[in-house]
């Protein structure tokens, strides 16, 4: 999903502790960096203004074939594997005209979802509902620099609380699968933002820089909704152990952990999500909006208490080790 933006602008937000204790100390700022959060602006009408309508486009091992502009059609997306997925409901297939665009083109018939969108199966079906919810009446914001809203404001005006519902009992009901492999490196090969991802350009790298940056490893296979293409994330060297003493330990004590809510496996707890394997650039965007309280809803309270006492860096390992654990399967959820 593309989306039209202002140019960059610098963001900078003064968490609540810090306000609270300006009178006895300079505030502390937290910036929200914008390389979290890839956004190019689109072509000013149609983003796909010369998709290929008559070329057979495949995907490895699947004899189906659709042209890039099938692939494109938001009302009727791509269907790459069928037998991958149960029946898809209307508006996971279809949409809602002239607005709600059918789940399935940014979330994939499979859930999987993509590093500029959420993966959603195997989410529990109140929690997908309350987040629609939080899109609808704008308590769920962005921490995007560049705008606090995104696609899925105008998605969950366009949908009825029913069609709502009988999507998230689709995708609740799918088996979360990890695409992803995350690579500790002090470089990241030379790479750009093509809509709202990044995708590799040229040979070379440079300095990763304290980044954490997920991309394709065939961005064709990507811009045609192909729901095996795997990716890549890389994160600083020490990542990964710092990313697994802060899901044990808590960036301020056990309390803080994301085992003590999110269970000893990150495979969730009642309505509580399960986080292991999802996309790392989507968790670090998640942990990004907490901090900055774009995410304002009811159910965001906890979240925005741990991450007020984490750093960017910690944002970061914690991103990277969680995505890349083995997903959870609904049952195994535990109930609180």
């Amino acid at each position: 999903m593309r989306i039209l933006l202002p140019a960059t602008v610098a963001l900078v937000l003064t968490t609540e502790a810090a306000a609270q204790s300006a009178a006895a100390s300079p505030p502390s700022v937290f910036v929200v960096p914008q390389w979290a959060f890839p956004t190019q602006l689109p072509p000013p009408a149609d983003p796909f203004p010369t998709a290929d309508s008559t070329t057979p486009r495949r995907i490895p091992g699947v004899a189906r074939t659709f042209t890039q502009k099938e692939a494109y059609n938001r009302f009727a997306p791509a269907d790459w594997v069928p037998a991958a997925h149960p029946p898809a409901p209307g508006p996971v297939a279809q949409g809602r005209r002239p607005v709600g665009f059918a789940c399935a083109f940014c979330h994939l018939y499979t859930g999987a979802g993509r590093p500029e969108n959420a993966p959603v199966a195997g989410l529990p079906v109140e929690y997908i509902v309350r987040q629609v919810r939080a899109f609808r009446d704008s308590t769920r914001l962005t921490a995007n620099p560049l705008s606090q809203v995104n696609s899925m404001h105008a998605m969950a005006r366009a949908f009825t609380d029913a069609e709502v519902e009988e999507a998230a009992r689709y995708f609740a009901g799918i088996v979360p699968t990890r695409r992803n492999r995350v690579v500790e490196s002090a470089t990241v090969p030379r790479h750009k933002v093509t809509g709202l991802l990044y995708v590799m350009d040229g040979a070379g790298s440079e300095p990763i820089a304290g980044r954490l940056i997920e991309m394709p490893e065939e961005a064709e296979r990507h811009e045609l909704h192909d729901p095996t293409v795997a990716y890549v994330t890389y994160v600083p060297p020490g990542s990964l152990a710092l990313g697994a003493a802060l899901v044990r330990d808590g960036p301020a004590g056990t309390m803080t952990a994301c085992t003590t809510c999110h269970g000893p496996a990150l495979l969730g707890v009642g309505s509580i999500p399960p986080i292991a394997g999802r996309s790392p650039q989507y968790l670090l965007r998640q942990l990004l909006n907490f901090r900055a309280g774009a995410r304002a809803d009811s159910g965001s309270a906890p979240m925005r208490l741990v991450t007020e006492a984490m750093t960017l860096e910690q944002m970061v390992a914690a991103a990277g080790y969680v995505g890349s654990l083995a997903p959870a399967a609904p049952g195994d959820r535990q109930e609180p």
